[in-house]
C-alpha cells in the first residue's frame, strides 16, 4: 500500500513538472514571437539623406515663412520675459524646459492644418531628443499669428536616433536654421 501511495504521488509529481515545463516552454515562446508594443517599426527610414544643391535651396526657403519665423520670435521673447504673446502661448511653452528655446531649430515639416493654420514640425539643434509640432494659427481679421499649440510628436527612441542621423547635415547646419 505504501509502495502505491508513492507511485501515485511520483505520477502527480511528474504530471506537474511536465505542466510546468511545458507552460515555461509556451510563455519563453509566445515572448520571442509576439512583438513588444514599444518596438514598433521606425517611422524614419534608415541611413543619411542626400539632398542636392537645388533641393537644399528649396528647403531653405521654409525659413522665409512668417509662421516659421513666428515661433523663433516668441521663443525669444518667452526667454526674455518680454510680455510679447498671450498669456495661453506662454503656457504652452512653460511646459517645456527653456533650454530648448535657447536653441537655434530646424524645421522638419511644415503642413497646411485642415482647421486652419499650419503645423510645423521642429527639432532643436542643441536638444535633439524630442521632435515638436507647433500649430500657427492667424487669428482675428487682422491675421495675426498664434501658436495654438505647441507639444512633442509621437516618435520613438527609434525615430529621434534616426532622424539624427538622416537629417545631420541639417540638424548641424546653424546658417540657416532659426
Amino acid at each position: 500500500m505504501v509502495f502505491l501511495n508513492d507511485l501515485a504521488a511520483h505520477c502527480r509529481l511528474r504530471r506537474i513538472s511536465e505542466t510546468v515545463v511545458f507552460l515555461a516552454f509556451a510563455v519563453l515562446l509566445w515572448a520571442h514571437t509576439c512583438p513588444a508594443q514599444d518596438s514598433k517599426p521606425s517611422k524614419i527610414p534608415d541611413g543619411e539623406a542626400q539632398f542636392t544643391q537645388e533641393q537644399l535651396e528649396d528647403y531653405y526657403l521654409v525659413y522665409k515663412n512668417p509662421d516659421v519665423r513666428y515661433l523663433r520670435t516668441l521663443f525669444d521673447s518667452y526667454l526674455k520675459n518680454s510680455g510679447r504673446g498671450t498669456a495661453p502661448e506662454l503656457q504652452q511653452l512653460s511646459k517645456w524646459n527653456k533650454d530648448y528655446f535657447r536653441s537655434k531649430f530646424m524645421v522638419m515639416s511644415r503642413a497646411n492644418n485642415t482647421f486652419g493654420g499650419t503645423f510645423i514640425t521642429i527639432l532643436f539643434q542643441d536638444r535633439p531628443d524630442k521632435v515638436f509640432i507647433a500649430w500657427v494659427y492667424p487669428e482675428g481679421s487682422n491675421m495675426k499669428l498664434a501658436l495654438r499649440r505647441f507639444d512633442a510628436g509621437d516618435f520613438s527612441d527609434e525615430d529621434i536616433k534616426r532622424i539624427k542621423v538622416r537629417y545631420r547635415k541639417l540638424i548641424e547646419d546653424k546658417t540657416h536654421a532659426m
